[in-house]
């Protein structure tokens, strides 16, 4: 025996339920879209802050090593100096003082001078160079660290969003599903094959916001 004809207010939910599937699924496509723009730009701001902090690791290596080398150099001229003062050349002692003010005027790192004579005061003891200390090297080092925790971090952020994208994409195409079946639920005149559809096409939008829950 054939179903009876479906009523007015079955047309009316099924219209209801198709305008909420639509909406959501537009909104939870422009969204999509919204998180894969953030996401490529995040990528490129990562692969900037990567390439920019090797850049700043390189120059910050190359001027540790000029340092140590300058505060070598300002070692043995301060030897020379002392040995001057212990054998009366004041005028040569004078002469190395100004080579160990040149030597240190060319050391990158801030008051190089000061931890010069703190070096030369404790008799310059062979690990206690300033170029080679931990202070130093975060001082060196410090800037392309932090670029190289920002790339990290944002190349981090792209990937949730490109994987919030990706889920929402999917639960798109089962909210096109849900249409398709409140679609053929609309068309259709018989009222169990209505309800039936209509049942089926409710659970896969179910099913789609389910999704869209877990890229949260």
């Amino acid at each position: 025996m054939e179903s009876l004809p479906a009523g007015r207010g079955l047309e009316v939910a099924t219209a209801i339920a198709l305008g909420v599937v639509s909406l959501v699924t537009a909104l939870g496509v422009l969204q999509a879209s919204i998180w894969n723009g953030d996401a490529a730009r995040f990528g490129r701001d990562s692969a900037d802050a990567r390439d920019q902090g090797v850049s700043v690791a390189v120059v910050a290596q190359l001027k540790a090593r000029a340092d140590l080398g300058a505060m070598y150099e300002a070692e043995r001229l301060a030897r020379l100096q002392d040995e001057a003062l212990a054998a009366g050349e004041q005028i040569r002692a004078i002469e190395l003082e100004a080579d160990i003010s040149n030597t240190l005027g060319t050391i990158y790192v801030d008051g190089a001078t000061d931890l010069f004579a703190e070096w030369r005061a404790a008799g310059f003891p062979a690990d206690g160079n300033p170029a080679a200390s931990p202070e130093y090297l975060v001082q060196g080092q410090g800037e392309a660290d932090a670029l190289s925790l920002t790339s990290q971090r944002l190349g981090a952020l792209g990937k949730q969003l490109t994987a919030r994208a990706e889920i929402f994409g999917q639960a798109s195409l089962v909210h096109a599903l849900a249409l398709f079946l409140f679609g053929v639920a609309g068309i259709n005149r018989l009222r169990t094959t209505r309800y039936v559809t209509l049942a089926m096409g409710a659970a896969t939008f179910l099913f789609g916001l389910f999704l869209m829950s877990t890229a949260y």
